[in-house]
């Protein structure tokens, strides 16, 4: 969903993308491949996942995508975007999901973001106007029942045209804002 939604907002024109997070790169690569003219930057972290989305990129050969190890915004000092995409961790720290199904296997810095599972979204939302161009787009997935905080967030923090999309299950899933102009 976040992938067909950035497809949506922009067009196939040069443009320079961000994702925030990328873990295994599957968001950036995926933009890359379907926007050749598109400048991706992706970034995580966790060294092994930059090391995973830079190996995958390569098989790819997605020339037209960088990854980097960066925490969120702290290794792009001075750079704008025309969009800013992110799938964090938005898991409450004692949300029972976490000992339930495929996601207990997953490692709890990729999912767990504070006690309402908001904090990283909060940090995003807050350092993400300084790198976005004007009229940029931030859009973020969030959890099933987070909705409404994140677009209080996003408008609380100067974000236009404020808005979540509704996924597959029903559920909002996605919310986005633009950066005034």
């Amino acid at each position: 969903m976040l992938v067909e939604t950035a497809l949506q907002l922009l067009p196939a024109t040069p443009a320079k993308v961000l994702d925030l997070g990328t873990g295994s790169g599957a968001i950036a690569l995926a933009l890359a491949s379907e926007r050749p003219a598109w400048q991706i930057t992706a970034v995580d972290r966790v060294l092994e996942a930059v090391a995973l989305a830079e190996r995958n990129r390569q098989r790819l050969h997605l020339n037209n995508a960088s990854v980097l190890n960066s925490h969120w915004f702290s290794a792009l000092q001075g750079q704008v975007y025309d969009l800013i995409i992110s799938n964090p961790p938005y898991i409450a720290d004692n949300d029972p999901h976490l000992v339930a199904g495929d996601v207990r296997f997953e490692p709890a810095s990729a999912l767990v973001a504070g006690h309402d599972g908001l904090d990283d979204l909060r940090q995003i939302i807050k350092e993400a106007p300084a790198h976005l161009n004007a009229g940029g787009r931030l859009l973020l997935e969030h959890g099933y029942d987070q909705a409404g905080a994140v677009r209080d967030l996003l408008s609380s923090a100067g974000f236009e045209d404020v808005h979540s999309r509704i996924d597959l299950g029903g559920h909002e899933r996605i919310s986005l804002g633009r950066r005034p102009c």
